[in-house]
Parts: structure tokens; sequence; C-alpha cells
């Protein structure tokens, strides 16, 4: 829970800094033809956004490992938390109501394995010892890549944006390659005392979905809350087997949108119209 607050207190502190600064550089650029600042629709935005992980999600693994010419089994289990992270967008509005963004998001999360295994005996075959455990701290970094489609709404100073579409993934992944045990004579039992890992990399394909709610702090600048959800899955290979791993997740997003162009330059109708 302290974690948590840490984590909000910051990403408020984030959004105020941006926008404190958004605010004091916002005066509107001035068109060199008509001497007025742009009007219109946004043309073209971009998006800065803290972004906090929810949730958890999981994946296991199954090997077949021999020792002592026989084969046993070694089972993983991995569970990934949440995490906070940062995440980027380009948008490009094509009209009034549509948009098409490009967005990336990174975090770095850790994962908590639990491990059964059973050990083949040395002297006897078909009498495997039994051993679990459990590891802390593994590794699972991510980084995403949406394409969206954008329906804008809203009304004065709010805007509400709907989008979703095809997600591409990079994860890396630390996972158990085997395990490490005790063993003392007579043999009998066998005691877990850890893991030998790696870090394995798998590129997923899914989808992302989000709503965004923002209020206009200027003409240019507006800050947002985000809940979006993406997801995709694909296999790493883990000593010639394979382990399915799952991307992305549910995710609490606060940040900023600013302007960067709008469709038609400030006044240039008017001033037209005027010289006539």
């Amino acid at each position: 829970m302290k974690n948590l607050s840490t984590r909000a207190n910051l990403a408020v502190w984030f959004v105020t800094l941006a926008g404190s600064f958004a605010l004091a550089q916002d005066p509107q650029p001035v068109s060199g033809v008509t001497g007025r600042a742009p009007q219109g629709d946004s043309r073209i935005e971009v998006g800065l956004a803290f972004a906090q992980t929810i949730g958890s999600s999981t994946f296991s693994s199954s090997q077949t490992v021999r020792d002592y010419a026989e084969d046993g089994t070694f089972k993983g289990s991995y569970d990934v938390g949440g995490a906070p992270g940062g995440a980027f967008d380009l948008q490009y509005n094509v009209s009034g109501n549509f948009g098409v963004r490009i967005g990336a998001q990174t975090s770095s999360r850790k994962s908590a394995g639990t491990f059964d295994a059973r050990i083949p005996h040395p002297f006897f075959f078909s009498q495997p010892r039994s051993i679990s455990g459990t590891q802390a701290g593994l590794g699972f970094s991510e980084a995403g890549f949406s394409l969206t489609g954008v329906y804008r709404g809203g009304s004065d100073k709010w805007n509400v944006n709907v989008e979703g579409g095809p997600a591409f993934f990079r994860v890396n992944a630390t996972v158990a390659d085997r395990v490490s045990y005790g063993e003392v004579y007579p043999y009998d039992t066998a005691t877990f005392s850890g893991i030998v890992s790696s870090k394995h990399k798998v590129s997923p394909l899914g989808f992302a979905l989000g709503l965004e709610v923002g209020r206009q702090l200027t003409p240019s600048v507006v800050v947002v809350a985000q809940g979006r959800f993406s997801q995709g899955s694909g296999d790493l290979d883990l000593n010639g087997q394979k382990v399915r791993v799952k991307a992305g997740g549910a995710q609490a997003r606060i940040g900023l949108r600013f302007v960067l162009a709008r469709k038609r330059v400030g006044g240039l109708q008017t001033a037209t119209s005027s010289s006539r």
C-alpha cells in the first residue's frame, strides 16, 4: 500500500510539473501568414503518461530432466506482478471524430516462481524424490507497441477518446532452466536449494483497448486519465520445450496531451475575405 501511494504521488507530481511547464510555455505559435494563432480541430497530437500496471499475470513451464540415467520432471509456475512504467503516443486526426494513434509503452516487472520437481534416485529406478521451493525477484521486462483507431468525442473543454487496435510486444523473461538440489546418503530424499535461470526473449502479438478522458488546461494542453487493457501471448523456447507467456494487462494512466498542429492557419479565411 505504501508503494502504491508513493507511485500515485509521483504520478501527480509528474503531471503537475509537466502541466505547469506547459502553461508557462503555452503562448500559441503565430502564423507567419496572418499573424494569428492556429484555429480549428487539432491535426497532430502527442501524449506522455505515467502508467501503472494493475494486477498480475501468470504462466507456467514443464520440462523433462534427466538425472542418473532416468527421466524426471521439473515444473514452474510464475506470477508476474504489476509495476510502474511510461507511455508515449503520436496521433494524427483524420477528421473531427476519428484519429490514428501510434503508441509505445514500457515497464520492468518482477515475477515470483514456484517450482516442483521429481528427481530420480541414484540407486533405484522408479523411486523419484519430490522437492519444491520458491524464487522471487525474477526479471520480466516488456515493451509494447500499438496501432489503434481513435474515436474522438466530448464537449466544451472535456475530451473523450476511445481506442482499439493491434499490438506488438517484446518480452525479456527470466525463467528456470534447471533446479538445484542437495542430497546425502542414502539419497532417499533431496532438498530444494534454488534454480539455474537464464533470460529468454519472445515477441507476442495481441491487441490494445483504451478509454481516455481529458480536460483542457489551455487550447494546446490537455490533462488526461486513461484506463487501458492490452494483451498478447507467444511461445518462448525453454530447452527445446515451448512455454506460453502473456504480455500486457490492465493499466491506469495519467498524463498530458499536446496539440502540435491544427487543421488550418488561424484567421486565414477571415483575412482573405477582408482583403477582398
